[in-house]
């Protein structure tokens, strides 16, 4: 069994300096990989323990991204490609799902499980993982807490929402949109860390993908940035004692503000 997982290095949120047309500037930005991202390797994982599967890792950015690709593989991906195109900057999540598609059509067609994390912490969208599916007219399942069973042919697991429980089984190709926090992501072990350090990742341009410039980047996304600005705090906060106050006075003063 194949498995491929789409993470993303996000800007360090300390450290965030934007381009002139308000798009995060990666390159000159620290960055981090997105958290939950961690947790989709870590199912992975497991799904690999359970089903002999084969790991890759993809992540779409500068050159600098190699960092989130070396610590997948610490942690246990099998191999990692790079998907590095200036052609790409500015790429919205309906370009974004454009590249990450074509990176099956044209690199991973035998893959049977793409995984992403539910969204990414610079942007909250978690519209990426469904787009890629719909591109490859494949299912997919949100808000997963847990995978049940793994076979050859269909996976089981647990999809919650804010309204329903459900437990769905789903033959493959597909793609899983995996929760945060669901899985403790484990830590690289020595052989980990000295794999990664000597790894050589695969890099795929715009033309290995058999895109046009027309269809990634800012010329690809129909939706963008306008304005970009700090929220300032109108109003002053309150501190109750809660061995003196009384309760219902708090709800009085809460309802005063909203």
């Amino acid at each position: 069994m194949n498995i491929t997982v789409f993470i993303k290095q996000i800007p360090d949120t300390n450290d965030v300096k934007w381009t002139e047309n308000n798009n995060i500037d990666r390159i000159q930005t620290d960055s981090i990989m997105n958290p939950v991202d961690k947790t989709a390797i870590e199912a992975a994982l497991r799904i690999k323990e359970a089903n002999n599967s084969k790991i890759t890792i993809v992540t779409m950015g500068p050159k600098k991204a190699e960092a989130v690709l070396k610590e997948a593989i610490a942690m246990g991906a099998d191999e990692a490609i790079l998907l590095c195109d200036s052609k790409f900057a500015g790429s919205d999540t309906l370009a974004t799902s454009k590249i990450l598609a074509a990176s099956i059509k044209e690199i991973l067609p035998d893959t049977d499980i793409l995984i992403f994390g539910k969204s990414a912490a610079d942007g909250e969208t978690g519209q990426t993982g469904p787009c890629v599916a719909a591109r490859l007219n494949i299912p997919f399942i949100s808000d997963i807490t847990d995978i049940i069973e793994i076979t050859d042919k269909d996976i089981t697991v647990n999809s919650e929402t804010e309204n329903e429980k459900n437990i769905i089984k789903c033959q493959y190709p597909l793609v899983l949109c995996i929760n945060n926090y669901i899985y403790k992501p484990r830590l690289p072990r020595i052989a980990g860390y000295i794999k990664a350090k000597d790894y050589i990742y695969k890099t795929f341009t715009i033309e290995d993908l058999k895109l046009t410039s027309g269809e990634t980047g800012i010329k690809g996304s129909p939706t963008y940035v306008s304005q970009i600005f700090k929220c300032e705090d109108t109003r002053n906060g309150k501190i109750f004692d809660y061995k003196t106050t009384d309760f219902t006075q708090i709800y009085e003063e809460i309802q005063k503000v909203i």
